[in-house]
């Protein structure tokens, strides 16, 4: 019998932007089928992501919504903390691949690095890698997939 590495996976903000993807995958990680990381970069992307869309649905700006929004958000992050791995990569960044033109992306790259994940799951799809031979989008040994792909191959225990 051989030993397998638990899998490990960046967690960009785009994965955590829907609630639904999120339960999701922090139940995923909660059950032991992968390491869920992010950075604080990500952290604090998801929190101005979040906080934005929850007043574009509200339109109030009382301070009853905003303390109604912080509770919101502190709750998720206890519930996200808990079971994610936190990696703080600093600048400058590892190299990425010639055709990552996104500065915002290179910190996601840096994290993927420094976490010693295998895999980045995101929904930002036009900044992946180019494709591999074999279809996948692939940089050094890290394999970009959507939120529902990952869960996919999870469930198939072939991530």
């Amino acid at each position: 019998m051989t030993d397998r590495l638990p899998l490990r996976a960046v967690l960009d903000t785009s994965a955590l932007v829907s609630a639904r993807l999120r339960i999701a995958l922090q139940e995923a990680a909660d059950s032991g089928q992968f390491i869920a990381i992010w950075s604080p970069w990500i952290i604090g992307e998801l929190y101005r992501m979040l906080a934005w869309r929850w007043l574009e649905r509200t339109r109030d700006f009382s301070a009853a919504n905003q303390t109604a929004c912080g509770r919101s958000a502190k709750a998720m992050m206890a519930l996200l903390i808990a079971t994610f791995e936190i990696v703080s990569p600093l600048p400058p960044y590892p190299p990425a691949w010639p055709t990552l033109t996104d500065i915002d992306d290179y910190p996601i790259w840096a994290a993927a690095k420094l976490g010693q994940a295998g895999f980045v799951v995101s929904e930002n799809i036009r900044h992946f890698p180019p494709r591999a031979p074999d279809g996948r989008h692939v940089h050094e040994g890290i394999e970009y997939l959507t939120t529902r792909a990952f869960l996919e191959r999870l469930a198939q225990g072939s991530a």
